[in-house]
């Protein structure tokens, strides 16, 4: 007898995908136009970071409109990087904007502040009373250092956070783009409606006496040149953008944006929000009534962007309806 042959299976035959000119071409044109698309970005990024827009204001909304128009076709696809031109686009036409809420008919406001955080207290201001225990303009301590790296961190905290989420979970940044861009522009609407002067700029007039901007302080012994250059681009084009605080109401946002998706984080941001409060009433950059508003903003635009962009499954399971 002889022995039955080995049965072999068919060969399979992946098949060869075959790149055309044609495809090629398109892949090329996509490439080129995204690396165009992200210069134009950073550009935007650079430009808030210096005074060139402010000198300049006709470089700034060019710059913004050449974005746009680069960016159009892209605006019309469901791609999620579209939403970088609607994240950093709109940080960037929000920082425009801000350096003329102070330039209106509308008097610029001082006084309305002080009284409320004194109705609150008892009569007594809290940025006073901060100071005065705790501020030494002729020693400079570590909670000066500090407080000041926590209130810096804010410019680039939230920045991060946009990246981490559009790497890891890519389908939960158009939400958290919205809550913090969102969050920005509802407090740009009452720079407009209602200049408010800081608390260390109130004591610089006279109206609050005792009070310092512990900022530059730090700033100056740390690397003066630097300092400056760093508050004319972001402070020197409305210091009276103090009503409400951009700085608490869009890290409140994040925290609020983690509470639904990300609650290990939460907790810390929440933490994080309690620090960045404390440190802008004792760096005089924020009253109590500041800080307040600037909460209420972010749960008005959460309350508004949980009904406007579609929310995907929680990044954790929510134990509540388990």
């Amino acid at each position: 007898m002889t022995a039955p042959s080995a049965y072999r299976a068919p060969e399979t035959v992946e098949p060869r995908v075959v790149v055309t000119p044609v495809r090629r071409d398109r892949e090329l044109g996509e490439s080129a136009l995204l690396l165009i698309q992200a210069s134009l970005l950073l550009a935007l990024a650079a430009t808030v970071a210096t005074r060139l827009w402010q000198d300049h204001m006709w470089v700034g909304f060019g710059l913004a409109a050449l974005t746009l128009m680069v960016w159009a076709p892209e605006l019309q696809r469901s791609r999620a990087r579209r939403w970088w031109f609607a994240y950093v686009g709109g940080i960037f036409l929000y920082t425009l904007l801000r350096a003329f809420a102070d330039e209106t008919l509308i008097p610029i406001r001082t006084l309305y502040v002080i009284d409320i955080d004194k109705f609150f207290f008892f009569g007594t201001d809290p940025v006073v009373w901060l100071q005065d225990r705790l501020f030494s303009p002729a020693r400079l301590t570590p909670l000066d250092f500090l407080t000041v790296q926590v209130h810096w961190s804010f410019f680039f905290v939230p920045h991060v956070g946009a990246i981490a989420i559009f790497v890891w979970r890519r389908e939960l940044f158009p939400r958290y783009t919205v809550l913090v861009v969102g969050t920005m522009y509802l407090g740009l609407a009452l720079f407009f409606l209602l200049p408010t002067t800081p608390p260390w700029l109130a004591g610089q007039a006279g109206q609050l006496p005792g009070v310092f901007r512990v900022m530059d302080f730090v700033g100056g012994r740390v690397d003066g040149q630097t300092y400056r250059t760093f508050y004319a681009s972001l402070g020197e084009p409305n210091s009276v953008a103090a009503m409400p605080s951009i700085h608490m109401g869009v890290t409140f946002a994040m925290y609020l944006w983690a509470r639904d998706h990300y609650r290990r984080v939460a907790w810390v941001l929440l933490a994080y929000s309690g620090i960045m409060a404390f440190s802008l009433l004792y760096l005089a950059e924020h009253y109590v009534a500041d800080l307040t508003v600037g909460i209420l903003c972010a749960i008005v635009c959460y309350w508004v962007t949980q009904r406007v962009v579609p929310d995907p499954t929680p990044l954790e399971p929510n134990p509540a309806t388990e």
